[in-house]
């Protein structure tokens, strides 16, 4: 009998280092990565690392950053700073930490029952002792499904976290390109202004020397304290845009205050990528719409798994060896059947029933939401590069010629200096517009990619020519 008492701590040895797995999220991570290069994301990399130490585990990750930093950012590095610092991206990224512990979870066997019983005799005899070790046989029968609702959960939150990586990677191009668009007007601000100050100086001069009246004077001077309003609003502007890259790169302390962003804006490119089609490439691509595929997918897989342990909630085998008061010892199996009397699963059941369809309507919500927003945006970008474009070919060749001959005609003496200065404040206030619409196609084009799912296509810069 004691050959059988030892073989079943045995089983549950093999079966425990069977159940072994490693709840290293390294590998989910890297199917994350996967996902959002063959969107056309920037390569992803995760320091695992301690910070409870005040640094961090990883310096070459501190030095790349502080490269990067110290340089001039362009919307890419931007971009890899984002990627590597952003504090919100790096909490989600654990979402993939949790959903690997749960997998492993779902994969194990719960612990065996050991039980003891000691009874004594109320007068003369020896005490009698029961001894048993009991497995939930059930649990066995059910771990290949709890493992494939657990995988299904994983792959939802690696869809998740792809999704927030492409949702940044949006922001930050966005808001790098508001930035240089903030910068470059603000200049153009200070070159009004100047053009302003220039002119209210000449109109003090002529009212002193009685040349024109107060009210030509009073006039010039409202343009220019006007300017100097609209400056000190642009420099707010450049300084909240600043802080928002600050946020979204993860930067605080000197590194908030050290970096430069280039004042150039990217040009038009030759052409739009084809956005034909745009619809069926995002909802197959969309990273949050393949969660959502992913959770009701869950669901299901949990609904069976309720539905196999609504009849027989716990069911334990075992073994127990007893010893008599006589001093024989007898050993046999032992069954412990729960009995669903009072809780069958329906409530249970009938939960996760809800929490599907309503998985599902989401999933379909979604759906219709994307295609929407990607014609939304694919409109609004036809029309920003029209704009743009209109800028760029009508309205400031016209301003410019606009000032040639007003430049002409004030050499005449057929002008004065003041119609002149006019004419080139309307020139860099059409420039400014013009730099607007530059930065409303470039922040459209961002959204339209997430919208999307990814890339649209190459940079027209890049592509080879025959």
């Amino acid at each position: 009998m004691k050959p059988a008492l030892l073989t079943l701590p045995c089983a549950f040895a093999v079966l425990a280092a069977a159940g072994c797995a490693s709840v290293s999220p390294r590998r989910s991570f890297d199917d994350v990565s996967k996902l959002v290069q063959d969107r056309g994301g920037a390569p992803l990399h995760w320091d695992q690392g301690r910070w409870d130490q005040g640094t961090p585990a990883d310096a070459r990750v501190k030095a790349h950053v502080g490269e990067l930093l110290h340089g001039q950012l362009t919307a890419d590095s931007a971009l890899e700073v984002a990627l590597l610092r952003n504090q919100g991206l790096l909490a989600t990224y654990q979402e993939l930490g949790i959903a690997q512990a749960d997998l492993v979870q779902a994969g194990l066997l719960r612990n065996p029952s050991l039980g003891a019983r000691v009874r004594f005799p109320t007068g003369s005899g020896s005490t009698a002792t029961e001894f048993s070790i009991a497995q939930d046989f059930l649990d066995l029968f059910t771990l290949s499904l709890r493992k494939r609702v657990a995988a299904a959960q994983l792959e939802a939150k690696k869809a998740r976290v792809g999704s927030a990586v492409l949702e940044l990677t949006a922001q930050v191009r966005s808001a790098i390109v508001t930035l240089q668009a903030a910068q470059a007007t603000l200049a153009l601000r200070r070159l009004v202004l100047e053009a302003q100050a220039a002119a209210a100086e000449l109109r003090r001069r002529q009212q002193a020397a009685g040349n024109i009246g107060d009210l030509d004077a009073i006039e010039e001077e409202a343009f220019y304290q006007q300017g100097k309003l609209e400056l000190a609003r642009g420099e707010a502007q450049a300084a909240e845009q600043r802080e928002r890259v600050n946020r979204l790169l993860g930067l605080w302390g000197e590194e908030s205050a050290s970096w430069k962003v280039g004042d150039a804006m990217p040009g038009l490119p030759e052409r739009d990528p084809p956005l034909e089609h745009l619809e069926a490439l995002a909802v197959e691509r969309r990273l949050d719409l393949s969660a959502a595929r992913s959770e009701a997918h869950a669901l299901e897989e949990a609904a069976s798994l309720s539905g196999v342990t609504r009849v027989l909630p716990a069911l334990q085998l075992g073994v127990s060896t007893e010893r008599d008061p006589a001093g024989l010892r007898v050993t046999g199996p032992q069954l412990s059947v729960e009995l669903p009397i009072f809780d069958q699963g329906q409530a249970r059941m009938g939960r996760l029933e809800a929490q599907l369809r309503q998985a599902q309507a989401r999933e379909a919500e979604l759906a219709v939401n994307v295609r929407s927003e990607v014609r939304t945006l694919r409109n609004r970008l036809i029309s920003a590069r029209g704009a743009a474009e209109h800028f760029r070919t009508v309205l400031l060749p016209l301003r410019e010629r606009i000032v040639k001959e007003s430049q002409l005609r004030y050499s005449a003496m057929l002008l004065g200096v003041f119609q002149l200065l006019a004419a080139r404040r309307a020139e860099i206030e059409t420039w400014r517009d013009s730099l607007e619409a530059v930065r409303d196609y470039w922040i459209t084009r961002a959204e339209l990619e997430r919208a999307a799912g990814g890339t649209l296509s190459p940079p027209p810069t890049e592509e080879k020519k025959p």
